[in-house]
């Protein structure tokens, strides 16, 4: 004879709802609150008898999480679709803390729901530590969107994988256009190997630096002149793990060097000029005295 299928009563539901770490609630298939376990009023300060409506958990949400609670909630009463949704709730202490609020629709035989069976799961530390990590990374960003140099950082084989927006600004490219050794695109074509085997060279031996000097084709298809330079970045084991770099716009100071490098040869030629004169000027003097 099979053995009898078990299924769980309301007194396992309720072992169950006050076991689990979470927040527990139920509420009818129009959304009407009907059932907090003991965790929600440790946290709330609230009883059932406080808690139980439509709307009372909505006023324990931090202000500026309420109405799209209320609206994501609303939606799935309307759909039957999963409800899940991370918003603040306020403790008995008067403190908000992060939580994912979750609930799935009960449905009878027919496919009707009956019921919302929904969880509350602390998640602040960890929401913390995002939040803490998106606001390191905005600022990286707009520290490296802020620098004069066009920045680029690449993976341990050489390929670039991200740029800052002054590149693209400065080149009218987008990253799908010059990412991985696609940035080549932009180089001179009189310099382009030089700079790709150098580079190549210093990834391959796991050089401490990487320094270059060559031309870049701005957006309207001007070159100028740019001094690049790359540290790798190592891990625990001293492993490069990526490249980081910089380029420098030097064509002001490329062409005044060549300006000073020109005069002083022009200075140079002048000079020996004038002491050809002179030599000239003093052999016809030793003539005339000759004479």
């Amino acid at each position: 004879m099979a053995p009898a299928t078990l299924r769980p009563t309301p007194a396992d539901f309720s072992f169950l709802a006050e076991l689990i770490p979470q927040l527990v609630w139920t509420t009818d298939a129009r959304g009407y609150h009907t059932y907090f376990n003991q965790r929600w009023t440790d946290y709330t300060g609230y009883t059932l008898a406080d808690s139980v409506g439509d709307n009372m958990w909505n006023n324990l949400l931090d202000p500026d999480d309420q109405q799209r609670a209320r609206q994501r909630w609303g939606h799935s009463l309307e759909t039957g679709e999963f409800y899940e949704i991370e918003y603040r709730f306020k403790s008995k202490e008067g403190d908000y803390r992060w939580f994912l609020g979750q609930a799935l629709p009960v449905r009878d035989e027919a496919g009707n729901i009956t019921k919302w069976f929904g969880t509350c799961t602390d998640i602040h530390d960890q929401k913390m530590q995002e939040l803490a990590l998106r606001k390191r990374e905005q600022d990286f960003t707009t520290l490296a969107n802020t620098i004069p140099q066009l920045a680029w950082m690449a993976d341990a084989d050489g390929a670039i994988f991200w740029y800052n927006q002054r590149w693209f600004d400065f080149t009218g490219t987008q990253l799908v256009q010059v990412q991985g050794w696609d940035w080549q695109k932009v180089h001179h074509p009189e310099h382009v190997e030089r700079v790709t085997t150098g580079f190549r060279q210093a990834v391959a031996e796991g050089h401490d630096s990487w320094e270059d000097t060559f031309p870049l084709r701005r957006h309207d298809g001007e070159y100028r002149w740019f001094l690049s330079r790359a540290l790798p970045i190592r891990d625990e084991a001293g492993n490069i793990v990526r490249w980081c770099g910089t380029n420098t716009d030097i064509t002001d100071q490329k062409e005044l060097q060549e300006q000073l490098e020109r005069a002083y040869s022009d200075l140079e030629a002048k000079i020996m000029f004038r002491t050809l004169d002179l030599e000239r000027e003093l052999q016809e003097l030793r003539q005339q005295k000759g004479a």
